[in-house]
């Protein structure tokens, strides 16, 4: 079905470049399988059940379409029909109609947003993040028309603002939240703890506001970020400053025992290995802020990490209407990144460059949704 979708400007030509790939989509994580792929595996016939084998089982607790069973991963979390070619053995043997809707549709994610399909890719995959955060230009969205088969598509959330209007709900200013999200966030002449300052702050007042049904209130506020008639200053607030105890709690041996992606164990435990001999870490850092100054130099690659973010899981919706809980949870998102990347660098002596970000990024990225410890720090 040929239809219209919004969607990132990266996403017109993203393509997988299969084994060229420096990670692969298939290892690292659970690979669920939706009810009708589940099906298919279970009555498959000849050499498509030869290979199936033994590799799949059915998911017991209480699922969804999308879940019905799971890969049995191999060591290393490797999905069992990776080869050693680092290509997918059913794919090759047997086409992508036998693959399932996890596997067909990774790294892009679908969202519906008043009837409109929108597609953004996900930051665990290298291929996304090579085109999305490595572009030094501000992240642009465009419509576009795809054949998108709906039965193979997975529909992460969907939001009919439309259907608020004239209520107490937020989710009638969805667009102008949205807007003014990555507006605050691609205000370049701002630091990106300063954006996302101002970015807290703007959810702030509209919590606050709608707390005291002050709807006129809220619109007039709205009006006044989009048209830019706001004291930026008077927001900004300061540069975030972490504990030691943060500092520690991301190389926790329950975080690490909890990681399950080889990329992202490395990327920690060299980390772990540059913070370890410094007794106050948090005043080292006061003391030595090149690290900081080199993590400013490539403040576009954190900018378009934040606008993505915000696109692909709808923030600050993606929390209900809990507008301080959502932004909580980017900023200690990137409190994380930017920690890690600053470890590493303190362990290999090396200057911050674009690849060791996006090395943090991605590796993060496919482990932080998955892994309960993170769960709790992203939280507190």
């Amino acid at each position: 079905m040929k239809i219209n979708v919004f969607l990132p400007k990266y996403m017109e030509d993203f393509k997988c470049i299969n084994s060229s790939c420096i990670d692969t989509c298939c290892a690292g994580w659970d690979i669920n399988i939706d009810e009708d792929t589940y099906s298919n595996y279970t009555n498959s016939t000849g050499e498509l059940k030869k290979l199936l084998e033994g590799k799949f089982f059915e998911n017991e607790a209480e699922h969804d379409f999308f879940n019905n069973g799971f890969m049995t991963l191999k060591d290393g979390n490797k999905c069992p029909f990776l080869n050693c070619n680092m290509l997918c053995d059913i794919h090759g043997g047997f086409g992508e109609k036998n693959l399932c809707i996890t596997c067909k549709s990774y790294p892009r994610v679908f969202n519906i947003v008043d009837n409109i399909y929108e597609k953004s890719g996900l930051p665990s995959c290298i291929e996304i993040c090579t085109k999305a955060l490595l572009n030094k230009d501000k992240m642009e969205f465009v419509e576009s028309q795809e054949e998108i088969d709906e039965d193979n598509v997975e529909i992460r959330r969907i939001i009919d603002s439309e259907a608020f209007e004239g209520t107490e709900s937020l989710f009638q200013y969805f667009w102008d939240i949205r807007v003014v999200s990555i507006n605050i966030i691609q205000l370049r002449d701002y630091s990106i703890e300063e954006r996302l300052n101002i970015l807290k702050n703007f959810y702030g007042k509209i919590q606050i506001l709608h707390k005291l049904n002050d709807f006129d209130g809220i619109e007039k506020l709205l009006d006044d970020f989009n048209n830019e008639h706001i004291d930026y200053e008077s927001l900004k607030g300061i540069n975030f400053t972490e504990s030691n105890d943060f500092y520690m709690d991301i190389a926790g041996a329950d975080l690490l025992h909890n990681i399950r992606g080889m990329r992202l164990r490395q990327c920690v435990n060299e980390y772990k290995d540059g913070i370890l001999d410094k007794n106050d870490l948090r005043r080292y850092l006061e003391e030595n802020p090149r690290y900081f100054n080199e993590i400013d130099e490539y403040s576009y690659i954190l900018e378009n990490y934040l606008v993505n973010q915000i696109f692909k899981d709808l923030i600050p919706f993606n929390k209900g209407e809990d507008l301080m809980e959502s932004i909580k949870i980017l900023i200690n998102s990137y409190k994380i990144i930017k920690a890690y990347i600053i470890g590493i660098a303190m362990n290999s002596k090396d200057k911050i460059d674009e690849q060791q970000i996006i090395r943090v990024i991605q590796s993060l990225s496919k482990d932080i949704e998955h892994n309960k410890v993170f769960k709790e720090l992203l939280e507190k």
